[in-house]
Parts: structure tokens; sequence; C-alpha cells
């Protein structure tokens, strides 16, 4: 019996050995970084409370390579030509000056302003406009 009760236990703790060297570690993926649009309510170019987190992930992307970064200030169709291409470039230039602020060097940053240009969604309502209303973020080498 105490053989047998000695050979039950060598046994276990053998499969628990070999269970163990068999586990390959979880590697843990890599996270995956990009930098996200901010968005703006109508006829503003502050950064809004609610883009804060974006704009923190950018600045932390954006401090930990080499890259640069176009900011491409866009606008709903609503409001001339004109008109749009400023606030465009006031938007732009909002969102670099928040980088510049997280530590983000000037020289890797450069704005530019689409206007109502580059729309994302084309419907004539509110929910469309407002996808429209943004900064982008683009790599440039």
């Amino acid at each position: 019996m105490k053989k047998l009760l000695s050979t039950m236990i060598l046994v276990g703790l053998a499969a628990v050995v070999t269970n163990c060297q068999q586990k390959k570690p979880e590697v843990a993926p890599a996270p995956q970084h990009s930098l996200k649009s901010i968005y703006y309510d109508y006829d503003e170019s502050f950064i809004r409370g609610d883009m804060v987190t974006n704009m923190r992930g950018n600045a932390s992307y954006l401090k930990g390579n080499n890259e640069s970064v176009q900011i491409e200030g866009n606008c709903d169709q609503r409001g001339t030509n004109e008109y749009n291409m400023a606030l465009g470039h006031r938007r732009a230039e909002s969102a670099k000056n928040y980088l510049m602020n997280l530590g983000v060097n000037t020289s890797r940053m450069k704005t530019v302003s689409w206007g109502e240009e580059r729309p994302v969604c084309t419907q004539m309502n509110e929910s469309c406009w407002q996808r429209n209303r943004r900064a982008d973020f683009r790599k440039t080498r």
C-alpha cells in the first residue's frame, strides 16, 4: 500500500513537471499604436474635453518614435470656402499647439487645412457634419 501511494505521488509529480515544461510562456501582444482623429464642435477650433484622451495618445505615440506628422484641419460644408479654409487652419494649429504643450517637438509637425474639401461623410445631416469637423493626423517620413 505504501509503495502504491509513493508511486502514485511520483507519477502525479512527473505529470505536473512535464505539463509545466510543455507550456510556453504567454507573450503579451505588442501594443497597437495609431494616431487618432479628433473632432470639433460646430464653428469651434478648441480641443474638446472628450478629445483629450486621443490627443494624449497621439502625443505619447509621437514622443515614442521619430515619425513626423501632418495635422489636417477639416470642416463640414456649411460656410463659405474661405471661411472653412480659415477654420480648418485654426483647428490644425490648435491641435499642433496642444501636442507641443504635451512635449512633442514642433519641428516634427506641420499643418494643412482642407476646409470642406475632404469630407468623410456627404449626407446633409448633423451626424454626418460632426464626422467632418475634425483634425486628422497623418504620418510623414
